[in-house]
């Protein structure tokens, strides 16, 4: 009887270790986020700039689903505790703060009602660190239905209204050519263009030196 309770034992830790083990592989990488690289240069909870020692995470398993796939970046692991406690009492003013110093918003038209112009009372959301802009509440909710499904038309627009006008030849990573393998990335509001899939996290990991070599060149 011992023996049989010593090997249930076993098998149940084994089985907990097997599911941790599975939980840290579904966790997202720091480079693994949707949207937007975080934006802000502080915390999100203490409001204090982030400095070299910043903690980067992508958000998941988090209550409000809205927020899995975001890229945060916090003072301290005290913070990211704090947020990931009481997410409800720090992402509204995040957004907030991400939609004040957001770049000029590149389409004129709405995402959703694609016939719409966009006019300055547009409907504003902010989702992993990037803004989207509605021409009314109803596309609002289209949005926040299926905001990935949005959030690729949105890419698509903009590669497909800046790419025509994009003058560099070389990619601002590698410093290669572009080739026929380019890879189009938007980021920040603004087309990128890569020689391959693996300088994206690159200009990800740094958009405003992507960007500063590609307006030198």
């Amino acid at each position: 009887m011992i023996r049989s309770s010593r090997l249930s034992a076993s098998v149940l830790g084994l089985a907990a270790l097997a599911l941790l083990g599975m939980a840290a592989a579904m966790r997202p990488a720091a480079g693994e986020f949707g949207g937007d690289p975080y934006p802000l240069d502080t915390c999100p909870v203490s409001g204090e700039k982030l400095g070299a020692d910043a903690v980067t995470v992508v958000l998941s398993g988090m209550s409000d689903k809205t927020l899995d796939g975001t890229q945060v970046r916090f003072c301290c692991p005290k913070c990211e505790a704090s947020f990931k406690a009481e997410p409800a009492k720090y992402a509204g003013k995040m957004n907030e703060a991400i939609q004040r110093g957001a770049p000029a918003y590149p389409l004129k038209t709405c995402l959703a009602m694609t016939d719409e112009v966009l006019e300055s009372d547009a409907k504003i959301v902010v989702w992993q660190n990037r803004v989207y802009k509605f021409c009314c509440g109803k596309c609002v909710n289209k949005f926040k239905a299926d905001p990935a499904r949005f959030a690729k038309a949105y890419e698509s627009a903009v590669i497909a209204a800046q790419k025509p006008s994009y003058a560099a030849k070389a990619c601002p990573i590698s410093g290669k050519p572009l080739g026929d393998g380019a890879v189009d990335v938007v980021v920040n509001a603004r087309l990128v263009r890569t020689c391959c899939p693996g300088c994206v996290g690159a200009v990800k990991a740094d958009p405003k030196a992507a960007f500063a070599k590609i307006e030198a060149k």
